[in-house]
């Protein structure tokens, strides 16, 4: 069909929409969800209209009424930058010609502008970030008639057509994040020239403490100079040294750059000693290490709205006095901390707060001391890295590993071993219980006669004089991180139908990472709805109770499983069945399950760091012999892996590159 003879109302007929839907895909004056118009775009191009449609943008309007121009503090920032970048594109595809005005933010100059504008007649509409906060301010221009949408920056006063960003619910988002993960003491970094944005921003802050129940009047809140740099950076030394926080928020893009920079240059470790959470609309914030994670502004839809705001006005002279707003949203990557707290109650201590003194090493390597491990299973590249850990930590003051028990998951096994550690009689025993219960007593005789340092978890009944410490990853933020993956990679999805395959077993690590996954994805995705939820108790129920729900629910797109190794039973289900294209998200990393991500039916997955774990371990075990007051509760934050990261994940993880049988 020729383009010269198609026309609008054929487009949207063999499209199956209206004309009025045609039109907002062509000039994108609307929101048209992705399916529509990928179809329209693909029928506009097979009949040539698309080509119709260019020849006619390329067309700009001269004369009166021909331009359209964005007044804004400057372009230097990443915010304005991406405003103008996006601004034009929508413009000129409407024919007119695009300008930029830069005010400095400085009033007088703004009004000079604004003068200028209203007598110039080939001005057809202005978009503008103001200067001023009052509509008093700005009379002459709204007494002028010439169109214009006010930006960003909501004016007090008078109802004025305004297109602002959700800045108060994003702050929200941002503080009840930290909150959620189990930060107490956060403090909010915001400019200290007074805005609207800044006093929105502010609320969001309190109304998240608020919610979780805390004292607004306590509320860490400074004011920082973002004109100079060096006075900024010094303030914010400055209130990390006074009120030393666990968290930081910075409610603006500079004042992210200040805090970055300053804790470089004081050597604070994030998120180790400091969880960040950045305003991100600068590129550097995902290629620093780590990752930051932002509040981010949504420029393109921010600026789809403000574009159709001001051509329905000058094309129908309609004023809108209801303010359209554009999402800020959390972007969660790896500059945020999880604090959690041991199964007793204790507060996690880092694994850097275990320090040996010189004096402790000299006593250590003149001891002759001799350390058993018990696991409750090996064979798995996890439990290679974590006796690798322990064997390399404990060389270091002399110290023989004497034995290392495996309990295949059977805790009469483990108890018959734990019988025979007894009799070897070692300095300390590390170990990790295959059955809360069942091995209770036999770790409780053991106590009695040497030092018991935990990995992952405690034996029921075993009070904190009975043993060290219990070295764990922190098992709420790896479930949260599995369940957050499911959740981002079906965000875009309206309806999506889950199920999960839970330990189920009295376990506690894996019944907090499993609670996690569950409620992560219940409270912040509501577009994914869990089926069902299935505890397969020992691992090799998983392959059966995978092919159950997958036949009784056939509509299941998403699937969580406690850790790898029943996910890979789960995924040999899913295989026979012909359903690959159930993704699936789990925890820790292996050589099989690396394989799956290859392939793709593993999505996402949060990991143990086993090798760190079993340093860590190792050497609360070394300090228990000559020392005594060791935290009960020790966390090593996991690692979050996705198929795009998984070859630089598996160095970090394993220390070595991925072996080509992965790949």
């Amino acid at each position: 069909m020729a383009s010269e003879k198609i026309t609008i109302k054929q487009i949207a007929e063999m499209a199956g929409v209206s004309i009025a839907t045609v039109s907002h895909v062509i000039n994108r004056t609307r929101y048209v969800s992705p399916e529509l118009e990928k179809k329209v775009t693909r029928i506009m191009r097979e009949t040539g209209y698309a080509d119709k449609v260019m020849e006619k943008e390329r067309k700009l309007k001269v004369g009166r009424k021909s331009e359209i121009i964005a007044v804004l503090p400057d372009i230097n920032s990443a915010i304005y930058r991406d405003m103008v970048s996006c601004l034009r594109e929508l413009v000129t595809a409407q024919g007119y010609q695009f300008y930029v005005a830069v005010t400095g933010n400085d009033r007088q100059e703004e009004q000079q502008v604004l003068m200028g504008l209203i007598a110039d007649k080939k001005v057809a509409g202005i978009v503008q970030v103001f200067a001023g906060e009052t509509a008093s301010e700005y009379k002459k221009l709204m007494e002028s008639g010439v169109p214009f949408v006010c930006l960003e920056r909501n004016i007090l006063g008078k109802a004025m057509d305004t297109v602002e960003f959700c800045d108060r619910e994003g702050m929200y988002k941002g503080t009840d994040y930290l909150l959620n993960c189990g930060h107490k003491d956060i403090l909010l970094l915001r400019g200290a020239a007074s805005s609207i944005i800044r006093d929105e921003r502010t609320r969001g802050f309190m109304e998240a403490l608020k919610r979780h129940g805390r004292d607004i009047n306590d509320a860490k809140i400074v004011d920082v100079d973002v004109v100079d740099e060096e006075k900024g950076c010094l303030t914010i030394q400055r209130e990390l040294d006074r009120t030393a926080p666990t968290a930081v928020i910075a409610s603006g893009n500079r004042l992210t750059l200040y805090l970055i920079k300053t804790i470089r240059n004081l050597g604070i470790e994030c998120p180790e000693k400091l969880s960040v959470i950045g305003f991100g609309d600068e590129s550097w914030n995902e290629l620093i290490d780590p990752p930051l994670t932002i509040l981010k502004r949504d420029v393109k839809g921010f600026c789809r709205q403000a574009a159709a705001m001001l051509f329905e006005k000058i094309n129908t002279g309609k004023v809108i006095t209801e303010p359209k707003y554009a999402d800020v949203e959390l972007i969660v990557r790896k500059s945020v901390k999880m604090l959690e707290n041991g199964p007793g109650g204790e507060e996690a201590a880092s694994p850097d707060s275990i320090v040996l003194t010189r004096e402790e090493k000299k006593r250590l390597r003149k001891g002759h001391y001799r350390v058993a491990i018990s696991f409750h299973y090996t064979g798995t590249a996890w439990a290679e890295l974590h006796e690798k850990g322990i064997r390399d930590e404990l060389e270091r003051y002399g110290i023989d590993v004497i034995s290392v028990m495996d309990a295949h998951f059977d805790s009469k096994l483990q108890n018959a071993q734990l019988e025979g550690i007894k009799l070897q009689q070692p300095d300390a025993v590390i170990a990790i219980p295959a059955d809360d219960k069942e091995t209770s007593d036999k770790f409780m005789e053991l106590s009695k006669i040497t030092k018991l340092v935990f990995l992952s978890n405690i034996p029921e009944s075993l009070e904190k004089n009975h043993y060290v410490s219990c070295v764990s990853v922190n098992e709420w933020e790896n479930g949260t991180n599995a369940g957050r993956m499911m959740g981002e990679y079906f965000k875009e999805k309206p309806s999506v139908k889950a199920g999960f395959l839970i330990h189920g077993a009295s376990f506690y690590g894996t019944g907090v990472r499993d609670g996690a996954a569950v409620k992560v994805v219940q409270e912040n995705y509501k577009n994914i709805e869990i089926m069902v939820v299935r505890g397969f108790g020992q691992i090799e129920n998983t392959y059966r109770l995978c092919r159950e729900i997958m036949s009784a629910y056939p509509e299941v797109e998403a699937l969580y499983v406690s850790w790898d190794r029943p996910a890979l039973l789960a995924i040999k289900a899913l295989k026979e069945m012909g359903r690959e294209d159930v993704a699936v998200f789990t925890t820790d990393l292996d050589y099989e399950i690396a394989m799956r991500m290859e392939e793709g039916i593993v999505r996402g997955l949060s990991t143990q760091r086993p090798y760190e774990q079993g340093l860590a371990v190792a050497l609360v075990a070394a300090k228990s012999l000559v020392s005594e007051g060791l935290p009960k509760y020790v966390g090593v934050q996991p690692y979050v892996v996705e198929g795009k990261e998984l070859r630089h994940a598996w160095k970090d993880i394993f220390h070595e590159s991925m072996p080509e049988r992965v790949k």
